[in-house]
Formats: C-alpha cells, sequence, structure tokens
C-alpha cells in the first residue's frame, strides 16, 4: 500500500493544495496529453554505404608504410595484424646461401628480391608471402623463426 501512495503523491499532492478553479486543480487526465507529430528530422542515419574493396596498409605496390625502418630499429619490434616483426641486417649475417633472385636493398632499406618482396625469415614454408606493415609485402627466404615471429632482413 505504500509502493501505491508514493507513486500516486506526484499527481495527488498538486490538486491536494490546490485552490478551486486553479490549474493544479485540474484532473491529470485532462491536463496532460502526449501529442506525436511526424520529425523531418532524422534521428539515426540508416544509410549502408559499402567499400567496392576493403583497403589493407602495408601491400605490396601500396608505397606506404606504417613504419620506416628508424622507427622499426629503434622500437626493436612490431606487432602487427597479428604477427611480430623484428629484424636482422645483412651487415651481421649476409644470407650468401639464401638464393634470393635480384637480390637488393630497397628504398626503404629492406633487402628485397627481384619482385620487390621483402626478405624474410619465419616457419612457414619457403615463398609464403605476408602482408607487412612497411611498405611492401614480404617472402619467406630463411629459418629462424617460429609461428607468428617473422624476421625481417634489413640493410
Amino acid at each position: 500500500m505504500l509502493l501505491g501512495t508514493a507513486a500516486l503523491a506526484p499527481l495527488s499532492m498538486a490538486t491536494a493544495f490546490a485552490e478551486p478553479g486553479s490549474a493544479a486543480s485540474v484532473s491529470p487526465s485532462t491536463a496532460q496529453a502526449l501529442t506525436s507529430g511526424a520529425s523531418e528530422e532524422a534521428v539515426v542515419d540508416t544509410a549502408v554505404v559499402a567499400n567496392a574493396e576493403p583497403e589493407r596498409a602495408g601491400r605490396s605496390g601500396s608505397g606506404e608504410a606504417l613504419y620506416t625502418l628508424q622507427q622499426f630499429m629503434f622500437a626493436g619490434a612490431v606487432n602487427w595484424n597479428g604477427y611480430r616483426f623484428t629484424y636482422y641486417s645483412q651487415q651481421v649475417l649476409p644470407g650468401s646461401g639464401l638464393q634470393i633472385p635480384g637480390r637488393h636493398v630497397n628504398e626503404g632499406g629492406y633487402v628485397a628480391d627481384a619482385d620487390g618482396f621483402i626478405v624474410l625469415a619465419g616457419s612457414a614454408p619457403k615463398g609464403t608471402v605476408f602482408d607487412t606493415p612497411f611498405g611492401a609485402q614480404g617472402k619467406i627466404y630463411d629459418r629462424g623463426t617460429f609461428g607468428n615471429h617473422l624476421d625481417v632482413y634489413i640493410r
């Protein structure tokens, strides 16, 4: 009973102390009304825009590196797209036995093959191609890491 009284108190209190004929003495059913009209303002934008092809940073040919070689070397390791990238230098490990066709150092400072793939070491089969955040895709040419850990061959 107490709950019902408390729930009705806001409606009954105004009329209990109102003088006859005032606006507060009007019954709640006639004093309040809910009216709705058509709104020209959209509350939620439901338009769907689909891209023909999602953008993927770090793919071969994009030319946009998310990390420069200097940033990569300073960080020591980069975690990106589910992989951990570390580096090793050809100045320390020349890798003359890797048989990389068209081997060269690209403009970013990464060792690459004739097709522009950055040279990687990993546990995937040799020739496997991976997206990288370094401006080009990479290809496995060497061993030395395991799982989602990839070593990037640099100058």
